[in-house]
């Protein structure tokens, strides 16, 4: 199904100086289940810049939402989704855990009914379009990255998300398949600099994440002078919000984005 490609385009949002782009981490997962369409639903209507969230494979292929190896953290069952078909994975709950990824709790039943893992389709029906998507990819062997981009292009994701993936490695088996696709990688996270930044530059890279411990006023000057998109993981607090955007820094992932755009507006920063 092709859809309209997101208004503005992605890329142009971190053209404006005084704009701090905002992205809910796993969804609006400080109130809601992490990854799941209530949460992804929810921080759309907040209004969020970008949707984060992680994709996994099923035992029959399938593209599905869920951070951890295992379903044991967020869902009433146990195991690898790769032990599950789609059928099977979506009879479990996926409310079992409650807050921030950083200071949850897990629950000793489910907080809502009838909540459950979603496909990475689903998840386009609900968002493409309507918000930028960071699509963290946590498998990609062949058949599945194939799926995933198979489905990006189909819902014209190219001005309006990016792949995100743990290694420099990974860049060419995406480009392999789709040479349009914005990518990111983690592999120097939480040791970027303004000299590794130049590694992003020579695989043609744009957006990047660097970890919070690596964010500091001279990366994020360095982050501006080479028109690099950076979203830094993570911040969910007024506090901590109010020290790194006066670092100069663009963009933040959050599991609070309500905490965020209240920070923002107290700012005076436009969102």
């Amino acid at each position: 199904m092709d859809m309209p490609p997101m208004t503005p385009p992605l890329k142009s949002l971190y053209q404006d100086p005084e704009r701090i782009i905002v992205t809910a981490h796993r969804g609006f997962s400080g109130e809601y289940p992490e990854n799941t369409l209530l949460a992804f639903t929810k921080a759309i209507e907040l209004g969020v810049d970008i949707l984060e969230f992680d994709i996994r494979g099923t035992s029959d292929g399938i593209p599905i939402i869920l951070h951890d190896e295992t379903v044991d953290r967020t869902t009433n069952g146990k195991g690898s989704p790769l032990n599950f078909t789609l059928a099977e994975l979506q009879k479990l709950n996926a409310s079992l855990w409650q807050g921030a990824h950083n200071s949850g709790k897990r629950l000793s039943k489910p907080a809502h009914p009838d909540v459950i893992i979603p496909t990475f389709e689903e998840l386009l029906q609900v968002a493409a379009g309507k918000v930028g998507l960071n699509i963290q990819l946590y498998d990609t062997n062949e058949p599945l990255l194939t799926k995933i981009c198979q489905l990006y292009q189909s819902y014209d994701l190219y001005d309006s998300g990016y792949l995100t993936v743990s290694t420099f490695q990974e860049v060419a088996k995406i480009r392999a398949s789709d040479p349009r696709i914005e990518i990111c990688v983690l592999e120097d996270q939480w040791e970027m600099s303004p000299k590794t930044l130049q590694r992003h530059l020579d695989h043609g890279l744009t957006f990047i994440q660097p970890g919070r411990q690596s964010t500091t006023p001279e990366l994020c000057q360095a982050i501006q002078e080479k028109n690099l998109c950076a979203n830094m993981f993570y911040s969910n607090t007024d506090e901590d919000n109010r020290r790194y955007i006066k670092m100069g820094l663009r963009g933040i992932l959050t599991d609070c984005p309500n905490i965020l755009l209240q920070t923002i507006k107290d700012l005076k920063v436009t969102q």
